[in-house]
């Protein structure tokens, strides 16, 4: 039906109809070469694109709680970016000054030197999420990208791409179209704005 959103199997045969191979009619046990390389390609642009962190893939105020008996934090699979935001791991009379990031399935704390912790770590989160997960505007994206840089791996035709990269640009007008309309933003979710709003007194509270 004209209006189902954009399956993986169709996102698949657009990137094969971009070199001219007849489309296939499933993904599972499906042992045609440049479908199976099409696909991984189609993962690869999706996680790309997906860890840039957008309004429908990030969470704010994720809590995550050390392990009781090795005191570390491990991250779920799907998580591909943790941005700490120390006025959430305030307490009343002080601010989290640590310096920690990201290091493969573990937080790590980088002014500690160690991947210990002894309270919680409140962050937003950004997760790479299935292909059924996505909204149809980033679909649409990820299906275009996919399908250029798959034609330019296979064939490399530059009238294509020239035709394929305008494809490209006009998905991506509407993918941040949609996330304008849905995310809400404001010039106080940019940090340098809410550093000079959310200034802090002498002990560490914000005033």
């Amino acid at each position: 039906m004209a209006g189902t959103r954009t399956t993986e199997l169709q996102a698949v045969n657009t990137m094969l109809s971009a070199v001219g191979e007849p489309p296939i009619n499933n993904l599972e046990g499906n042992k045609n070469a440049d479908a199976a390389i099409a696909r991984n390609i189609l993962t690869e642009i999706s996680r790309e694109i997906q860890a840039m962190g957008w309004h429908f893939n990030s969470q704010n105020k994720v809590k995550f709680t050390p392990d009781s008996s090795s005191k570390e934090i491990a991250l779920a699979e799907n998580i591909v970016r943790v941005d700490l935001d120390d006025t959430l791991n305030n307490t009343s009379t002080s601010t989290d000054q640590r310096d920690i990031t990201q290091r493969g399935p573990k937080l790590f704390d980088r002014t500690n030197n160690t991947y210990e912790f002894t309270k919680d770590v409140t962050a937003r989160v950004v997760y790479v999420l299935d292909w059924d997960e996505l909204p149809e505007p980033v679909r649409r994206y990820v299906t275009v990208k996919s399908a250029r840089v798959f034609q330019d791996r296979m064939v490399g035709s530059e009238r294509h791409h020239s035709f394929s990269k305008e494809d490209e640009v006009r998905a991506f007008a509407l993918l941040k179209e949609f996330e304008g309309e849905t995310s809400d933003t404001s010039i106080f979710d940019n940090y340098d704005v809410y550093r000079i709003v959310a200034r802090h007194d002498t002990t560490g509270r914000i005033i």
